[in-house]
């Protein structure tokens, strides 16, 4: 998993074909000991995708607690004054 300092990251799709996303942001949960990034694809930064990294090197799909709680903390990011406040 390479990141360039523009928040690019190459993904591979399950057909083989590579795309290029930008993170929005990501965060890390001490206790899974993971990261959870979310993305989106240049041509469609409506539509986030939630995906996690156990070992820093390669993406993996959520599972269902995983993506509940990135749906919190996504609610957060969102809606914060804080957090939107730390974004400006």
């Amino acid at each position: 998993m390479e990141i360039s300092e523009e928040n690019d990251i190459i993904l591979t799709d399950d057909k083989g074909v590579e795309f290029k996303a930008k993170i929005l942001f990501y965060y890390h949960n001490d206790e899974r000991n993971a990261d959870y990034y979310f993305l989106y694809k240049l041509e469609s930064p409506e539509e986030i995708v939630v995906m996690a990294s156990d070992d820093g090197e390669s993406l993996r799909e959520v599972d269902e607690e995983e993506f509940a709680e990135a749906n919190e903390v996504f609610e957060a990011y969102e809606h914060d004054p804080q957090i939107e406040e730390a974004r400006k």
